[in-house]
């Protein structure tokens, strides 16, 4: 057991005494204190001795008057004990038990008094230890996985924790002093509790249950007092080899499926490690499967982009790649589980076939393009974002446009918040580029794109060799790049609260410190952060640190999400088409009524950022002169035609009459909408066969959006 410190259980509120001081004093602190004694202390204050109660007692029963000093009444021979003695938690309790005096006085590291020790503060030291190694013993026997039953010697249930209560459907209550075959009909206890012979490994049947039992004997004093029954209910592990075998078998069914193929496949995990490949690709590259698996795909595949796929999660379709010098057409997946990049699967295609077409069209698609880059080109600071090229017929929108010009030409701290996709980031590089820092660098840092173990470097930099693996020249860090120019935080509110800390020195001192390194650096950076969280209730909850947050919030601009400025809608709608007709080399000239009824009804959740998506669909997908109701997502055709046969539901008028009322309930549309969203998801799950990339495909709507969609409406 722990040592204790007399320090801790010492008692600091006393009293000292000098030998003139009278009985009459002494009679007032004890009383005052209420301790057995009183240290007494001599000119220079060191301790000479201890005026006890007995010491009192007996100046009183001589008959001594209450002035008496007691210079000659005191003990000199005083037991004494340093705070920072300490001693094994049964050591210290022989001490107590059979030491002859009831207190003792306690000195410090200089001989000075600093508190008393009595029985009574170590008994309730002792009390208040043994109640926390109580509770700690109970908090473990309550959070096993397996079923705990304490059983007295005469075989009555003692206690028995949660794990055992849920297993057998019980409660304590209830089977406590109980007999324990009550629980565990047919559990041979006798050998264990008359003659101390543990039962390992014994499986009991009971009911349903299927349970593996061990029963140990409690022994204390040498002597049998009981036993213990750790018990696992069977039926977990035999779901958990069922699983098992089910994995086995679908990875034997998935080799054999791909060892028929005549194209090579290569399948990598989240490392780019090959895990699988089948025997045409071994064949291929001349090597033994068992050569290649577990090794890196760049070591094994010239030029392989599976990499690439794992960290992007792009899928990259007929795309030529050279391998010994020979073209082939390569096409890489990336795998997803539950929202995550898990792995890529790759296929070399050995022989021309019919997606040679297709590539066909995408270097057709590709000479579109760069045509249109081209005559990008030729535009005079064509990169350069400006508020001219914020799109808005919006009051409210407008004037935080002339704000964000007003606060461009100063140097304050400037926080952008707003919901995912309403442009945080173009008002930023806007501010910036109408600053006086616009010669000077956009240094822009996603807080949840980097990896939380690389932010405090990639911001900072670090010295070199300052960790394993880092560069030998070291790296001066974004924050340092920035200097001269803004520093954009994006996704603030995701920032880790201990790289907040640091975040505030640079703001308040404008220097840092490199990882690995005491030297400061300055930097003359101005701050433009943005988050889609709310930051007051992120420091409400202890999650976002307040001095940083008013820090931060110098000049605040909330930009308003698309639903709440719809004249913006079609302003954006023909900013669109515009951009993407001479990306395609399409002539889209504009949308139907119907679709312009659709786009001002949508709530747009993903803000303009959806609307652009939309319009990129859509405009694949057209074949006349304008964008049709048919060209849209699923999601937004679905909800377009539901809210048109609500408008018009006819419903009996408040006299009692069958007169027609044309209406629009809000509610009512809501709920069908969120129905028809419901099922569209649905279907296109069934069709894909739980292919989530390819369900987003179908629906028109990015995969991040389709699982937030399906959270929402609790879709599993």
């Amino acid at each position: 057991m722990k040592s204790i410190f007399v320090k801790d259980i010492m008692i600091r509120s006393f009293k000292t005494v000098s030998p003139d001081d009278a009985l009459s004093k002494v009679a007032r602190l004890l009383r005052q204190i209420k301790l057995d004694g009183l240290p007494v202390t001599g000119p220079d204050g060191g301790l000479i001795g201890i005026m006890t109660k007995a010491n009192f007692y007996d100046a009183i029963a001589d008959g001594l008057l209450p002035d008496t000093p007691i210079k000659d009444l005191y003990t000199k021979k005083v037991a004494s004990a340093h705070e920072t003695d300490n001693a094994a938690y049964s050591e210290m309790a022989k001490q107590v038990s059979t030491s002859t005096v009831s207190s003792a006085v306690v000195l410090n590291e200089k001989e000075e008094i600093v508190g008393m020790f009595t029985k009574a503060s170590w008994i309730t030291a002792m009390l208040n230890e043994e109640a926390y190694v109580n509770d700690q013993l109970m908090a473990m026997l309550h959070n096993m996985h397996n079923g705990l039953i304490a059983v007295s010697l005469e075989g009555h249930v003692n206690s028995l924790n949660r794990a055992a209560e849920k297993i057998l459907n019980t409660t304590a209550k209830e089977s406590v002093g109980k007999p324990v075959g009550r629980l565990l009909s047919g559990l041979d206890l006798e050998n264990v509790l008359r003659k101390g012979d543990s039962s390992i490994g014994i499986k009991h049947s009971q009911g349903d249950l299927s349970l593996l039992c061990n029963i140990n004997p409690i022994i204390v004093h040498d002597k049998i007092t009981g036993a213990n029954i750790v018990f696992q209910d069977l039926t977990d592990l035999n779901r958990l080899v069922s699983e098992l075998e089910s994995v086995t078998e679908h990875y034997e069914t998935l080799q054999s499926v791909m060892d028929i193929a005549y194209d090579g496949i290569i399948v990598v995990d989240e490392g780019s490690r090959i895990s699988m490949i089948n025997k045409a690709a071994a064949q291929f590259f001349r090597k033994r499967e068992e050569d290649i698996v577990g090794r890196p795909a760049e070591d094994v595949i010239e030029n392989t982009r599976l990499n690439k796929v794992v960290k992007s999660g792009v899928p990259e379709i007929n795309e030529l790649q050279f391998i010994g010098g020979t073209p082939y057409v390569v096409s890489s997946q990336p795998i997803f589980r539950k929202g995550q990049i898990i792995g890529a699967v790759g296929k070399i295609m050995f022989r021309n076939l019919a997606e040679i077409q297709d590539m066909a069209d995408k270097l057709a698609n590709i000479d579109q393009q760069l045509a249109y880059y081209k005559s990008r080109a030729s535009m005079p600071n064509d990169d350069i974002i400006s508020f001219d090229q914020i799109v808005t017929a919006d009051p409210a929108f407008k004037q935080i446009k002339e704000d964000a010009e007003i606060a461009a030409k100063g140097t304050s701290t400037i926080l952008i918040t707003g919901k995912s996709g309403t442009g945080k980031e173009l008002v930023a590089q806007s501010i910036h580029n109408a600053s006086i820092r616009s010669q000077g660098p956009l240094v822009k840092v996603n807080c949840v794109a980097i990896p939380e173990a690389l932010l405090e470097s990639e911001f900072f930099g670090y010295a070199p060799g300052a960790f394993t693996g880092a560069s030998r020249r070291g790296s001066k860090g974004k924050l340092a790049a920035a200097d001269g120019g803004t520093f954009f935080l994006d996704e603030i509110g995701d920032m880790p609260f201990f790289l907040q800390g640091k975040l505030l020195r640079v703001l308040q001192d404008n220097c840092f410190e490199p990882v690995g390194s005491n030297k400061s650096v300055y930097v003359n950076v101005r701050f433009i952060a943005a988050t889609n969280h709310d930051l007051k209730a992120l420091v409400q909850k202890g999650l976002f640190r307040p001095d940083l947050y008013y820090r931060l919030n110098v000049i605040h601009f909330s930009i308003p999400p698309l639903k709440e400025r719809r004249h913006d809608i079609i302003l954006l709608v023909h900013t669109f088409l515009d951009k993407y007709n001479r990306i395609f080399g399409t002539n889209i000239k504009g949308t139907t009524s119907q679709v312009q009824s659709a786009f001002l009804e949508h709530e747009w959740p993903g803000n303009v950022r959806e609307l652009e998506n939309v319009i990129e669909r859509a405009i694949n997908f057209a074949r006349g002169e304008k964008i049709e109701i048919k060209d849209l997502p699923l999601y937004l055709r679905e909800g377009k035609h539901d809210e048109i046969a609500l408008r018009e539901q006819t419903v009996t008028g408040p006299l009692g009459n069958n007169d027609p009322i044309r209406y629009q309930n809000p509610q009512i549309l809501r709920t069908s909408r969120e129905n028809h969203e419901r099922q569209s998801i649905v279907a296109a799950l069934d069709q894909s066969k739980g292919n989530k990339a390819a369900a987003a495909r179908t629906l028109g709507i990015s995969r991040s959006w389709l699982y937030e969609k399906m959270a929402k409406l609790s879709i599993k």
